[in-house]
């Protein structure tokens, strides 16, 4: 008898209760819309990182991540062949590469800048690095062999083209000053303007000369699924305690603070924005159900002569809001996925560069299970906790009082 009657108190007044539901339908549009552009936000930013700069995994020699900035050539790595062999069985490995980086000085005769160069494979790196866009010239395995790659706004900063001739000059592992020319094969862009605006890519070969080495630092490992991350991650730490080797292991979780600060500040703003959404359903529930009491003070009164406890009133409210939180979620979901899929199907919403960043993106809506269970859940809570003053409300009228009143 309490859902009976709760279903049709909420429908006594269509106009109001058709009112009530727009409102809450509005909320969830927005927190199923700006939930899932922050899901794909999170999602381009984190595979941006992925494949423009460090892949999903990293192998170093032991001690690398606590000593290995002051002094990164006491921890190198000689066999790599064999080590390439054994990383390549584990299953959802793609892509095994080499790097080696320094810091140095590139010059153009006239004008001499600090950089960060990185020596690869080519072929390989172009595999990890889909995110990288080469703006003009050539890719590394199609260019020369002492060819290279700069970043956008280091090649601005120097004023040379593709074809030009450019000198490094670094320091050669035991100490001493070297330095080589390469020819510019290609100018590249990853859309951090602090790392275009010092990073070099040289084949692997030509840093190995400049250092004086035949050894790597940093081996990269890009899977065929991010998710698949933890598990590959945990088969390759089994396959280093196996063999003994004297490795260590970081995911791209662990090497990308820049990300973490990201997903936090969008994080916030999102609940922010949950919080005044869930402050406007309230207050229209309990504006609702508050103007329902007073108009069935009458009714009350019966049921309360009749024998009706003052919990029962208080269910039937409680019921009365949780029945349209529920029906408004349903509503505000639908139209939600409606929305996202019509702004997707539209081809997104175009985002200008963010800070930091040198170009912009495109943005579409990520229809995201979590954001859309936890928007429902947290509308039907609120419906039924605004559900309670009306129903204080209504417990503490005179019963003869309520049913004299007209």
């Amino acid at each position: 008898m309490t859902w009976g009657l709760a279903w049709r108190n909420v429908f006594r007044n269509k106009r109001r209760t058709a009112i009530t539901f727009l409102a809450i339908v509005s909320g969830m549009v927005a927190l199923v819309v700006f939930g899932g552009f922050i899901e794909f936000t999170f999602w381009g930013l984190r595979e941006s990182t992925i494949r423009a700069q460090i892949g999903h995994i990293q192998l170093h020699r032991a001690g690398y991540a606590e000593r290995g900035a002051a002094a990164p050539g006491n921890y190198l790595i000689g066999d790599f062949a064999s080590l390439q062999a054994m990383l390549r069985r584990i299953p959802h490995v793609q892509v095994v590469t080499p790097r080696l980086t320094f810091a140095g000085l590139i010059s153009t005769g006239d004008q001499t800048l600090t950089c960060k160069a990185t020596g690869v494979f080519p072929q390989s790196e172009e595999e990890l690095s889909t995110f990288e866009t080469l703006i003009t010239g050539q890719p590394l395995s199609q260019g020369p062999e002492d060819g290279g790659i700069i970043g956008s706004e280091l090649a601005k900063a120097l004023g040379r083209k593709v074809g030009e001739t450019l000198t490094l000059l670094t320091t050669t592992l035991d100490g001493t000053i070297n330095a080589t020319d390469f020819q510019l094969s290609g100018i590249g862009q990853t859309g951090s303007l602090e790392y275009d605006s010092v990073f070099v890519k040289l084949p692997l070969a030509v840093v190995q000369r400049l250092l004086n080495t035949t050894q790597v630092e940093t081996v990269v490992i890009l899977l065929d699924d991010t998710e698949r991350t933890p598990e590959v991650a945990a088969a390759i730490r089994q396959a280093i305690m196996r063999d003994g080797l004297d490795l260590e292991l970081q995911t791209w979780d662990q090497i990308a603070p820049f990300y973490h600060r990201v997903v936090a500040m969008y994080r916030g703003i999102f609940q922010v924005i949950r919080i005044i959404i869930a402050t406007i359903v309230l207050f229209s529930i309990a504006n609702t159900m508050t103007m329902s009491v007073f108009e069935r003070v009458r009714e009350i009164g019966t049921l309360r002569a009749m024998g009706a406890r003052r919990g029962r009133i208080v269910r039937l409210f409680l019921t009365e809001g949780f029945l349209i939180g529920v029906g408004g979620a349903i509503l505000g979901v639908g139209a939600g996925i409606a929305v996202a899929l019509a702004i997707n199907y539209s081809g997104g919403i175009d985002i200008p560069p963010p800070p930091g960043m040198s170009r912009g993106y495109v943005a579409l809506i990520l229809l995201d299970p979590y954001v859309i269970i936890s928007a429902l859940v947290s509308t039907v809570l609120v419906a039924t906790v605004s559900a309670i003053y009306p129903a204080l409300k209504a417990i503490r009228l005179n019963v003869v009082e309520a049913l004299q009143h007209t």
